[in-house]
Parts: structure tokens; C-alpha cells; sequence
């Protein structure tokens, strides 16, 4: 009886070792998930650093009209400004969602003291209401652009555990709450002498 219960076992090893058929299925589930978290992990960062390269660039674009005196000359208001700098944009991005403040400062020391836009993941009411002063010729003039951008997977640096220093330690992907990323563009400049 052992006898037949040992050969009846080495049947089936040997059956079970030549049979490979499901290798390929087992291994694709052991590589394929992991694989589809990191492309979407790459996926997500670059949209994210694109969107911050497409409002950096068309804050620095639309800043000129400022700085050169034509936005002076031409008496924008902030929502004509909002224009212009929205033209530069693309059309990925939600030109409703996007928020400036202009403001002029007494000397460029000052101008490193930016519009605090982050309050509790939400945007801060010195960021929604910003100012508009393009000020004068001569003048140091701060431009800054503020834009909610949502994450596709906004749990994606907490699985990665990807963290940077501080306290708490920050999400750098989701650095807008909980499923957002503040993007911000900045233009400091002096004014032309456009007068």
C-alpha cells in the first residue's frame, strides 16, 4: 500500500514538473503589478513636473508685458493679464483654476518673502484675492501664479514612501493636501524704464 502511494506521488511530481504551462501567468503576476505601479508613478511625476514647467514658463512670458511697460501702456486689468498668461498655457491646463498676485516690493530682499498659498490644503485667501499692482517704472515687481493640480493617483508617495525632510516630513507630489499639487511660478524683476 505504501509502495502504490509512493509511486502514485512520484507520477504526479514528475506531471507537475514537466507541466510549465501557467509559468508565464504566474510571473506576470508577480512582476506585472508591481511594474504598473512604477509606470504610473513615472506617468504621474512627469505630468506633474510638465504642469509646473507650463506655468513657470507662461508666468515668465505674460511677466514681460509688465516689465516692459506694455501692460502699463496698455492699462491691464488682472483679468486681461490673466489672459495673456492663459494663452501661453496648455490647453491641459484649467485656465479657471489658475490664480495671480502682482505685487511691488521696496528691494529684491523683500521680494524673497512669497504669498503663503497653502493653508490646510486648501488655497490660502491671500492667494485666491491676490493683488494686482504692475507698479512703475524702476519699480521691483513680484509676479506669482498659483494652480490646484489634481493628482491621478494621489496615494501614490505614500506606497512609494518617498518623503523629504522637515516636520512633518512632505509629500513632494501631494503638497496641496491630500490629492493636489500646488504649482506655483514666480517672476521677480525690476521695471523698465518705460516712461
Amino acid at each position: 500500500m505504501i509502495l502504490k502511494l509512493n509511486r502514485t506521488l512520484n507520477r504526479f511530481r514528475k506531471g507537475f514538473r514537466k507541466d510549465d504551462s501557467g509559468a508565464t501567468a504566474i510571473e506576470f503576476a508577480f512582476v506585472g503589478a508591481p511594474f504598473l505601479f512604477l509606470l504610473m508613478a513615472t506617468f504621474e511625476t512627469g505630468l506633474t513636473l510638465f504642469s509646473e514647467f507650463a506655468v513657470q514658463s507662461a508666468t515668465t512670458s505674460a511677466s514681460r508685458l509688465i516689465r516692459t511697460g506694455q501692460a502699463h501702456s496698455g492699462g491691464f486689468s488682472k483679468a486681461e493679464f490673466k489672459n495673456q498668461l492663459c494663452a501661453k498655457l496648455p490647453s491641459m491646463i484649467d485656465c479657471g483654476k489658475i490664480y495671480i498676485n502682482v505685487e511691488v516690493r521696496n528691494d529684491f530682499s523683500d521680494a524673497s518673502n512669497r504669498t503663503d498659498a497653502s493653508q490646510d490644503g486648501e488655497l490660502s485667501d491671500e492667494a485666491t484675492d491676490g493683488a494686482f499692482d504692475i507698479g512703475n517704472a524702476g519699480d521691483i515687481v513680484i509676479v506669482e501664479t498659483f494652480y490646484e493640480w489634481n493628482l491621478f493617483t494621489p496615494n501614490i508617495m505614500e506606497l512609494l514612501n518617498i518623503q523629504g525632510t522637515g516636520s512633518p516630513p512632505p509629500n513632494w507630489l501631494a503638497n496641496h493636501g491630500h490629492d493636489k499639487h500646488l504649482v506655483r511660478g514666480v517672476a521677480v524683476f525690476r521695471n523698465e524704464p518705460f516712461d
